[in-house]
């Protein structure tokens, strides 16, 4: 017990910063506190006068805190990273392999050039066995940026995730049981994001402008993304993935 109690002790405190269109949220223990963004964030590339904003934004959230050993998460809205399914290709050998099919695979889907494809950052969960597998791919001077402001802060950036996987990993119930497909979704003030998976795999990941904007109920939406994947809404497990900056972010 002792031992457990001084682990606790030593560990980091986390530090949650969440980015969306036009606002911050940090959270610090069980505060939280919400600024707005002098310059909105919007897909794709973000231009230096809103990555400078974003900076003075942060450092007014952050102003005051004392030293202390802490490490950085975090989550940012949808709307500002990429999100789909990689296919699998048969006799891929090594990561660097999975890397570059993604990196086609999305060239292709949001019809950059070659020199577009620099730009980003791509992760993918390539999990074993699996014929599809879901990749995101977040600006490199985003990335960048945050890298060097939680270094400013002394807290090393610990880990950078979307609102819908953060939410999907917060979770509690298991998917991965499930013999039938389960359709999750995620709709903040940012965007609706719908992610449908069975239990071996994903099969469908993508980001829509918010309900509000759309201007239709989400069943509709979830029955569209259903039809795109070859499956039936009804034959369907549905869960909305509740976000926990809803109110700061509303």
């Amino acid at each position: 017990m002792l031992r457990l109690a001084i682990s606790r002790w030593l560990a980091p405190e986390i530090l949650r910063l969440d980015i969306g269109c036009d606002h911050l949220t940090l959270q610090y223990r069980k505060q939280m506190t919400t600024c707005q963004l002098p310059i909105p964030l919007r897909s794709g590339i973000p231009q230096q006068e809103a990555l400078d904003g974003l900076r003075s934004a942060i450092s007014g959230l952050c102003a005051g805190m004392t030293a202390k050993k802490r490490v950085m998460e975090v989550t940012l809205s949808d709307a500002l990273v990429r999100g789909w399914i990689v296919e699998r290709l048969p006799g891929l050998a090594s990561p660097a392999e999975v890397e570059a099919l993604a990196d086609f695979q999305m060239r292709a889907l949001y019809g950059d050039d070659d020199a577009d494809a620099s730009d980003w950052v791509i992760r993918v969960d390539a999990t074993p066995f699996a014929k599809n597998w879901p990749a995101m791919a977040l600006p490199k001077v985003l990335r960048d940026l945050l890298v060097e402001i939680a270094g400013d802060y002394g807290c090393p950036l610990a880990r950078i995730q979307t609102r819908f996987v953060f939410s999907f990993n917060d979770w509690q119930d298991n998917p991965f049981k499930r013999s039938n497909p389960i359709v999750l979704s995620l709709d903040t003030p940012d965007g609706l994001t719908i992610g449908i998976r069975n239990a071996a795999q994903w099969q469908a990941l993508r980001t829509h402008p918010p309900l509000a904007i759309l201007g239709v109920e989400l069943p509709a939406m979830l029955r569209r993304e259903c039809r795109a994947a070859g499956l039936h809404l009804d034959d369907c497990k549905i869960h909305s993935l509740p976000w926990q900056f809803a109110e700061k972010s509303a």
